[in-house]
C-alpha cells in the first residue's frame, strides 16, 4: 500500500463519483479504478459499492475513509513541520550564556530570534565562559554567549558582537566613590570580588591582567559565581570590583558607584560561539541576528 493509494480513495471517498474524483486527482477515471481496486485487493475488502449511483461507501469504507484522511493530515502535518525545522523556524535550541549578557546583547537577540521563529522552543541556562565551552563540546548547548572569550579550541567557533568597557564598583562609603573617574592603580589596596579564576577562560583573568598591567595584584575578597551576588557584596562593603557598563547602568540605586576607569580603559568583550559543524538552520539564523544586532548596535 502506497500514500497514493489513501489520496486517491479518500477523494474518491468524498467526490462519491469517479469522474469528479479523477478530474480532483488530475489523473484519468481507469487508472483511479485501478488503483482503488489494488488497494481494496490488498486490504482483502470492498470498500465501495459501485453498482449504485452514486457510488456509495461499504461500513469498511466508511471506516477507512475516516482512518485514511486522519492519515493524510498527520503525514501534511508532518512535512509541515518538516520544513520548518528544515528553515530553522520550529524545532529546539539550547542557548548558554554568562550572566552579563543579560545586560547589553542577549535580551534584544532573543527577543528578534522568537519574532522571526516562535516555533523554535529556546533553552537559556546561565553559565561561566569556561562551562560553555565544555557545554558545547558535549552538545548540552548550541550556542553560547561568553565573556571573556573562550580560548582557541578546533572545532568551536567564535565571533565577538560587543565590545564595552568595564568601570569600576565601589562601595557609596568608598573614598573614590564620589570621583568623575578613577584609576585602576588607585584600587591597588582594596580587596576585590571576583570569579573563579579556574576554569579559564574567567572574567577575572581579564580583571588581573589589566591590575598587573597597572602595577599591582588584586586581593581577593570574596570568590562568587553571579554578578548579583557581587553587587550585593560590594553594596555591603566587602570589596570593590569591575563590571560591564551595561551591567553597572541596570544596577544603579544598591549602595554602589559605578566609576569610569581612566585611561587605559578595560574592555569586557562578550562573544557569541557555537561548534563549526554545526550548519542547522536554527543555529545559522541566530548567528545571523546576532550579527545584525552587532552591527546596528556599533552604529
Amino acid at each position: 500500500m502506497e500514500l497514493r493509494h489513501i489520496r486517491y480513495f479518500v477523494a474518491l471517498g468524498e467526490e462519491l463519483n469517479f469522474t469528479r474524483a479523477a478530474e480532483r486527482l488530475h489523473i484519468a477515471q481507469p487508472p483511479l479504478s485501478q488503483q482503488i481496486r489494488q488497494l481494496e485487493d490488498e486490504l482483502g475488502v470492498t470498500l465501495l459499492q459501485r453498482n449504485s449511483r452514486p457510488v456509495r461507501l461499504t461500513e469498511a469504507g466508511v471506516l477507512f475513509l475516516a482512518r485514511a484522511r486522519a492519515l493524510l493530515a498527520s503525514f501534511e502535518d508532518a512535512v509541515a513541520d518538516t520544513r520548518r525545522v528544515g528553515r530553522g523556524q520550529a524545532g529546539k535550541l539550547a542557548l548558554g550564556f554568562v550572566g552579563s549578557a543579560m545586560f547589553a546583547g542577549l535580551p534584544d537577540i532573543v527577543g528578534a530570534y522568537r519574532d522571526a521563529c516562535p516555533d523554535v522552543e529556546l533553552v537559556l541556562d546561565e553559565m561561566l565562559a569556561a562551562e560553555i565551552a565544555e557545554a558545547l563540546r558535549r552538545r548540552r548547548i548550541d550556542v553560547g554567549f561568553a565573556r571573556p572569550a573562550l580560548l582557541p579550541e578546533a572545532g568551536l567557533a567564535q565571533r565577538v558582537i560587543l565590545e564595552e568597557p568595564y568601570v569600576a564598583a565601589l562601595p557609596r562609603t568608598h573614598p573614590l566613590a564620589a570621583r568623575r573617574s578613577v584609576a585602576l592603580a588607585e584600587l591597588s589596596d582594596d580587596a576585590f570580588v571576583l570569579y573563579p579564576a579556574r576554569p579559564e577562560p574567567s572574567v577575572t583573568g581579564l580583571i588581573v591582567a589589566a591590575c598587573s598591567a597597572a602595577g599591582f595584584t588584586p586581593r581577593l575578597a570574596q570568590e562568587v559565581l553571579h554578578l548579583q551576588t557581587a553587587i550585593g557584596l560590594i553594596a555591603a562593603g566587602v570589596g570593590v570590583s569591575l563590571v560591564p557598563e551595561a551591567a553597572a547602568r541596570a544596577q544603579t540605586g544598591r549602595g554602589v558607584a559605578y566609576i569610569p576607569l581612566a585611561n587605559p580603559t578595560v574592555m569586557a568583550p562578550l562573544t557569541i560561539a557555537w561548534r563549526e559543524e554545526d550548519v542547522s538552520p536554527a543555529v545559522q539564523r541566530l548567528l545571523e541576528i546576532a550579527a545584525r544586532w552587532r552591527d546596528i548596535s556599533a552604529l
